[in-house]
């Protein structure tokens, strides 16, 4: 028969297993109810996860889609591009493709929720728009990239989505190593150790565990190789001396970008994205901080600005800066993740419609 000392160790073990789970509970409705801080966009790499099976191995590109894939809202078609089967161009009607990197594949969202799905329907029976993102492209392998699908998707128009975020650092290192590697690159320090399955579960689901682990993430910013490359996105932000000499590549893939559409007699079009910071300012100073970094947020439109000056002449260009701004209190960007949310894409494809309603009713 339990005696009055065990009954009192049971009542004091199970008040404080009580008072341990309303703390933990009243932080998650905490983390829940409190805006975004802005870094939290670093535990895409590190509990985030791809299914590789939808990709192929490419000597050119390194990359490309699989074609023919159908995956839990995932699907491309015989071309390689994401969305459903394309059949023979008809007389009257008009294609457009969009090309670029994972803001453009939005593998976030479902088929039918990017914001190349979203113009399609938008732009009428008539018009049909092909999106061509691959997640990890810079410029120059959209570009080699279209010139691969015009011959047979037969677009009238092209559209190139660049993300400031990172482009210039992934044209940068294209510019020194284009293609496949004939051989494995060295290994300088070794991956950081996959978190498990579970706790990868628990940070999709509770805040707490999501905002701990991005905290412990934030610490390893000096040694685990994911965090630096987010810092190293965030840099050209600050001043002209990180940013313009990431500058040259993407000018040089500019011009051979704006030299393809009119060999293949393109009318072609530039879609500037910025990353959420830029977008959400409040979220500027929070950002930088986590990554050691002095924020003026008088600089934050320069690599937008940097980036358009160095689009050629003959390409139209558009920055949906002021377009996400507009409507931030939408949420257009994901909190854990920094890609579009549904609501980018819807975003993106409004401010989209007129800018490519014109390109494709120019001759």
């Amino acid at each position: 028969m339990p005696n009055k000392t065990t009954n009192s160790l049971r009542s004091r073990l199970l008040l404080a297993a009580g008072a341990l789970a309303l703390a933990v509970g009243l932080a998650e409705v905490v983390f829940r109810l409190l805006p975004p801080m802005g870094p939290e966009f670093v535990l895409a790499a590190t509990t985030g996860q791809m299914d590789n099976s939808i990709f192929e191995d490419d000597v050119e590109l390194r990359v490309i889609l699989a074609p023919s894939v159908d995956n839990n809202g995932f699907q491309t078609n015989s071309f390689g591009v994401r969305g459903p089967e394309v059949t023979e161009k008809l007389a009257n009607e008009q294609r457009v493709l969009t090309i670029g990197d994972s803001f453009t594949l939005g593998m976030q969202v479902s088929d039918d929720q990017t914001f190349s799905a979203l113009l399609s329907e938008s732009l009428g029976p008539q018009v049909t728009v092909l999106n061509a993102g691959v997640p990890g492209y810079g410029t120059e392998q959209a570009t080699i990239l279209m010139r691969r699908l015009v011959p047979i998707a037969e677009p009238d128009v092209v559209i190139l989505t660049i993300y400031t975020g990172n482009d210039l650092r992934d044209n940068a290192k294209w510019a020194i190593s284009p293609g496949l590697p004939s051989t494995p690159p060295p290994v300088v320090s070794a991956p950081p150790p996959q978190r498990s399955a579970l706790l990868i579960s628990l940070a999709h689901t509770s805040r707490l565990v999501s905002y701990s682990l991005m905290f412990i993430d934030l610490q390893r910013s000096a040694t685990d190789f994911r965090i630096t490359e987010f810092k190293d996105e965030i840099l050209p932000f600050t001043d002209s001396d990180h940013l313009n000499p990431l500058m040259p590549p993407t000018r040089a893939a500019l011009q051979r970008f704006g030299t393809a559409c009119g060999e293949l007699n393109l009318r072609c079009g530039v879609a500037l994205v910025p990353p959420a910071f830029v977008v959400h300012t409040e979220r500027i100073a929070r950002t930088f901080d986590a990554f050691g970094i002095a924020a003026d947020a008088s600089l934050i439109d320069t690599p937008q600005q940097v980036i358009k000056s160095a689009v050629p002449s003959s390409i139209s260009t558009i920055d949906l800066t002021a377009a996400l701004r507009e409507g931030s209190d939408r949420e257009p960007y994901l909190i854990f993740d920094p890609h579009f949310s549904e609501t980018g894409h819807q975003i993106t494809a409004e401010a989209l419609h007129p800018f490519v309603s014109t390109l494709l009713d120019s001759e």
